[in-house]
């Protein structure tokens, strides 16, 4: 039996860049052209061509500003997750921070979609081994999965499984969703999203999702809208960080298509929702 892989999307918009602030602070966003719309439309046009189901994580900044498109993406068939409110790494907060921005997130999904969101993307892969304790404040708030542990260097941490897996806090378990990454021996190559599925050859990407629905787990990936953008406004940054953000990133739409064309994709919600229906054992 096939494994429906997990398709999600980081709904953000181009400034929302962690590790920038002082070139653009949160104070200067409202000033910026907005893009978010017409690039999540291309996407949710694209999935609609496959019949592909997703999961938008929603950062609470747009959904305040952008509510029609949130209405858009849940009348469309697609889970509506959250991506907290400000789009700050979570070890740069404390953990009164932490709640008080994932809160406000949750309010403003709620009140848009008219249902509680379930599941959580911290920005960056931002739950590390400096700020599991949000974790416990996850569960505390009534999120049912997580999805920003990533089995990767510098980001997180390569000793973290690389398959859904449950994880227990004090206050109760979370299901915890890693993004793909291709195992080699000497690390783990992050494949699953942002220029590593952009720039690594297409037979590597398809033959690590089909080595992990053979092991029985669908394989997670991610994208941004702005990666959807023909023209994307650009902005002075480090090498280093203007590689992540824009590597081969006209070649996102065609890619995309391909693993549509290769793979079944679900929401994290429809994956979940499959698992509870399965026959028990024993």
């Amino acid at each position: 039996m096939s494994i429906p892989n997990i398709l999600t999307i980081d709904v953000e918009d181009w400034f929302h860049i962690c590790g920038i602030e002082n070139q653009l602070p949160e104070s200067a966003w409202n000033r910026l052209e907005a893009r978010v719309l017409p690039n999540t439309r291309k996407i949710l046009d694209l999935l609609h061509e496959f019949r592909a189901r997703a999961t938008f994580f929603v950062l609470g900044y747009v959904a305040e500003r952008e509510p029609d498109l949130i209405r858009e993406i849940k009348a469309r068939g697609h889970e509506i997750a959250t991506h907290g409110f400000h789009h700050r790494r979570v070890y740069t907060q404390s953990p009164d921070q932490f709640r008080e921005d994932l809160v406000r997130a949750l309010e403003v999904l709620s009140e848009i979609t008219g249902s509680p969101a379930e599941g959580f993307r911290a920005p960056e892969w931002s739950i590390r081994e400096d700020s599991l304790w949000a974790l416990e404040i996850l569960a505390g708030e009534g999120i049912r999965y997580d999805s920003s542990m990533a089995p990767l260097p510098v980001i997180g941490n390569p000793s973290y499984p690389t398959s859904p897996h449950r994880r227990m806090t004090r206050v109760g378990a979370l299901w915890e969703f890693p993004p793909l990454v291709r195992e080699t021996p000497f690390l783990n190559l992050p494949i699953g999203g942002g220029w590593g599925l952009r720039v690594f050859p297409y037979s590597l990407i398809r033959a690590a999702i089909r080595g992990l629905n053979r092991r029985g787990y669908p394989a997670v990936i991610f994208l941004h809208p702005r990666e959807f953008d023909p023209r994307p406004p650009r902005i002075p940054l480090p090498l280093s960080r203007r590689f992540v953000l824009n590597a081969r990133v006209k070649s996102t739409p065609e890619r995309m298509r391909r693993l549509l064309e290769d793979f079944s994709f679900t929401s994290v919600e429809g994956y979940l929702e499959g698992l509870e229906m399965k026959p028990r054992l024993g």
